[in-house]
């Protein structure tokens, strides 16, 4: 058979471009299954992200050989735990460590927003000179029954001082044991640049205004530094250092050339709970108001305080108080920091039934905070719940308060009447786009009386 040169070439070129084809497919299929093999992820399998969980700090004591936390300016122990940047007025810092012997013991400050998370700021940054440091004010207890170191000092001091506002917590621990602390407290550090008009109302709720405290608040802010203060500035209240029922504003109703201004509503609303309870023991040998026995047993000194019972449907008297807070003295020695004694004090609230709910001991001689450490526990045989504390010898303001679950009230207990005298804390913040920390504005205290 005869077949035309020509055709062939084109025959064998047709076949040869077929066979490149297919081998080049094959290749393909094969990298394409291989690079699936290590790149692509199954749908059922989820991706995972890392997460950064950041370090939230409370006020808190965690040794049960800290006692008598007092901080405030310097010579105004009793006041706020707040030092208005550049002021020359430091805070003092002073506690006891029921202890024989001296320990090393060094504080650290840390930066937080105003959440009390630790913000991202380096220490660099917010703190000049060093953030941690030691003790060096130590003071050994002198012919007392209980020994005790008492530790003293001061923030800002020469090694340490604030470079910019907003929350510090401040954590007091035994040398190199930082992961283990004493105790944990929060200090503010204020730019005093922002004024804040703070008025009490009563309350639209015609049920409840005679047991509701209602407000009104503006504050200024200067609007050639200030970013969107309608969503960057937020304001803080408290009624006596109670942070379990603070409230938090934002988005003021309108802005009035550079001042914000909240007004009332519903929401914007606090018990107005009762004056606090209180107790002197500045002598243990002598009785005072609210002590029913005062003697000394197995080494120790007890207090008996007076029972007072709940006042939910008591009729509201006025007194002065401290609004919770409590400070040392002492009438049996000279210097009560070193000299004071310490006591038992038993407290005592009648009931006659066991409650739903658990109820605590609050104010500053709990470091206003509740836990196991002041919970009262019933007593069926009395009829009455009971706990006691080791204090030093002071002067005392102090409430009962119940919790369940989340909820915790002042008002089960004492009551609720818009005339009581209240201490309102209001902090103004900043949260600054720019250095991306939250900025102390303002932090002023309103002594209402009604």
């Amino acid at each position: 058979m005869i077949i035309n040169n020509k055709w062939a070439k084109y025959t064998y070129w047709y076949f040869s471009l077929i066979l490149v084809y297919l081998a080049s497919c094959t290749m393909q299929q094969k990298k394409t299954e291989k690079e699936s093999d290590y790149y692509t992820i199954s749908k059922t399998e989820p991706i995972l992200e890392k997460t950064i969980i950041k370090e939230s700090y409370e006020q808190q004591v965690y040794s049960n050989e800290i006692k008598s936390i007092e901080i405030g300016v310097k010579n105004l122990k009793s006041g706020e735990p707040c030092y208005k940047i550049n002021s020359g007025e430091p805070l003092q810092v002073d506690f006891d460590l029921l202890n024989e012997h001296a320990a090393a013991i060094q504080f650290e400050l840390i930066h937080c927003d105003r959440n009390w998370v630790k913000s991202d700021l380096m220490e660099m940054e917010y703190i000049e000179g060093y953030a941690s440091d030691f003790i060096e004010g130590i003071t050994i207890s002198s012919g007392t029954i209980n020994q005790y170191i008492h530790y003293k000092f001061n923030i800002p001091n020469n090694n340490t001082k604030f470079l910019i506002s907003g929350n510090y917590i401040l954590k007091v621990f035994e040398e190199d044991q930082n992961d283990a602390p004493l105790f944990t407290v929060k200090i503010f550090v204020s730019e005093q640049t922002s004024d804040i008009n703070f008025k009490l109302l009563e309350s639209n709720d015609m049920e409840q205004r005679k047991y509701l405290q209602s407000y009104e608040l503006n504050c200024t802010f200067n609007s050639s530094a200030i970013e969107d203060p309608y969503n960057n500035i937020h304001v803080n209240i408290q009624q006596n250092h109670q942070e379990f029922d603070e409230q938090w504003l934002s988005g003021p109703n309108f802005i009035r050339e550079n001042k914000l201004v909240f007004l009332p509503t519903e929401e914007r609303t606090f018990n107005g709970g009762n004056e606090f309870r209180f107790f002197d023991i500045s002598s243990f040998r002598s009785g005072s108001q609210k002590v029913e026995k005062l003697f000394f047993e197995e080494n120790e000194y007890h207090v008996i305080l007076k029972k007072e019972p709940k006042r939910s449907y008591k009729q509201y008297l006025e007194y002065k108080d401290l609004d919770g807070r409590s400070f040392i003295r002492s009438y049996d020695a000279d210097d009560a920091s070193s000299e004071g004694e310490y006591g038992i004090v038993h407290f005592e609230l009648p009931i006659r039934e066991i409650l739903e709910e658990n109820v605590f001991l609050f104010g500053q001689l709990t470091n206003w905070t509740i836990d196991e450490k002041h919970q009262m526990k019933y007593d069926s045989i009395t009829k009455s719940y009971k706990c006691e504390q080791l204090l030093k010898q002071g002067y005392y303001n102090y409430i009962y308060v119940t919790k369940k679950g989340d909820f915790i009230t002042t008002r089960q207990l004492e009551g609720a009447h818009f005339d009581a005298n209240n201490e309102y804390v209001v902090k103004v913040y900043y949260l600054d786009p720019v250095n991306l920390y939250d900025r102390l504005l303002s932090y002023q205290v309103f002594k209402i009386i009604t």
